[in-house]
This record gives structure tokens, C-alpha cells and sequence, in this order.
């Protein structure tokens, strides 16, 4: 393949596919493309992500250190897969470095310029916003399915989920007062309205009492 690239557009799948054709490259022109040559760091682990990468073209690998030193390759990423996304969510250091391993052909957006993009075009944001989400989701499962199954999603919006302090205090009804000439039942009678014999119960036969002829 040329290391050079061919008419760059973005991919009709993968996340930015749900966008129509008019918003995929009014997209595209909020980033830019440019190529990846073999054994060119796109993310350095460490260092602050603050873009967004989708691959057009090629193969790239990510690792990340261990604590011995060593590297382990946590996933090879290839068209239409997105590097960095989670940045846009929660800035913050790389948690991996993203290297190409073949000639790739790349388009890159600033985080900032991708919630400029959702501002601007509020539909196609929504779509955006809505897949990007989606992905991250899939790829947490992926990671750790039992620590993100359903026992983890908290309804924040339930009353159960708000603090003691802000719940709303609950009506308490005051007991009434006793009568001051109680009447007294028989034992036989308070018995017969407190215990009730369910219909599908059925006499214990007495052990003593004549059965007749065997």
C-alpha cells in the first residue's frame, strides 16, 4: 500500500457510520487526517489524551507497562476502531501507548473541537454522543464483566439512592388512645378471631379412637 493517503474520508461504520454523509464530513473537517508510518507512537502511556483518533487504514498495537518494566499488548486496533475516546468523558493521562505497526491512515480531533461539533449540530451530536457512549460500555464488560453487570448501575434518580438526610420525613399517625371501659372477650372467642384454620387443613386422626374393621 502507498504510504500516502487516498482520498481520506471518514468510514461509512464503526460509531461516526450512524452519521448521515452531510455530517460525516462536515466532521471531518472539525479534525484532520495524516498518516501513520510503522513504529509511530500515535499515544504515549503517561502522557496527557486530550484527542480523539479514529483508524481509516492499517493496524496499530496497544501496550501498557507492567510493573516488572515489561509491556503487554492489550488489543491491535484496526479500521474504524476509535483510540482515546474515553478522554473526551474523563481527561486525564493515557492509560496505554498506541503504536503503528503498518502504514495507516489516521484522522484526529481535539476534544474540544468534537463538543464544538455537538454544539453546532446538536442532531448529529446526540448520535454521536449516544454511540460513543455505547462503546464504552461494551468495552468495560469486556474488561470485567461480573464488576460491571447490573448489580453496579445505581438508579441515582430513585429515592432509595438519596441520603438519609433528604428524604422527605414519612407521616406518622398517632396511635389511639385506649377506651377507658375495655370489653373483656371470653377466651374461646379471642382465640376463634385471632386464629383462623385454613379450609385445606385436615384433622390428625386420634390414635385411640375406634376405625372400625381392618
Amino acid at each position: 500500500m502507498p504510504e500516502s493517503l487516498t482520498r481520506p474520508t471518514l468510514p461509512t461504520f464503526s460509531w461516526i457510520g450512524h452519521l448521515k454523509e452531510d455530517d460525516r464530513d462536515l466532521l471531518s473537517s472539525y479534525g484532520e487526517f495524516f498518516p501513520g508510518h510503522p513504529g509511530n507512537v500515535i499515544i504515549e502511556e503517561g502522557a496527557m489524551q486530550t484527542e480523539v483518533f479514529v483508524v481509516i487504514s492499517g493496524e496499530l498495537d496497544v501496550r501498557a507497562k507492567q510493573e516488572d518494566g515489561t509491556e503487554t499488548l492489550l488489543a491491535r486496533v484496526g479500521p474504524g476502531e476509535t483510540i482515546g475516546e474515553i478522554s473526551l468523558f474523563d481527561p486525564g493521562p493515557a492509560a496505554a501507548t498506541v503504536t503503528a505497526v503498518e502504514f495507516s491512515q489516521l484522522w484526529r480531533i481535539a476534544d474540544h473541537d468534537l463538543l464544538q461539533f455537538m454544539t453546532d449540530n446538536p442532531g448529529a451530536g446526540n448520535v454521536l454522543l449516544r454511540t460513543l457512549a455505547s462503546i464504552l460500555a461494551q468495552r468495560l464488560r469486556q474488561m470485567n464483566p461480573r464488576a460491571f453487570g447490573l448489580s453496579t448501575y445505581a438508579v441515582v434518580d430513585s429515592e432509595l439512592a438519596k441520603a438519609p438526610e433528604a428524604l422527605p420525613p414519612v407521616p406518622v399517625e398517632p396511635m389511639p388512645e385506649p377506651e377507658n371501659n375495655p370489653v373483656e372477650l371470653p377466651v374461646e372467642v379471642a382465640v376463634t378471631q385471632t386464629k383462623k384454620l385454613s379450609t385445606k387443613t385436615q384433622a390428625v386422626p386420634d390414635p385411640d379412637a375406634d376405625l372400625g374393621p381392618i
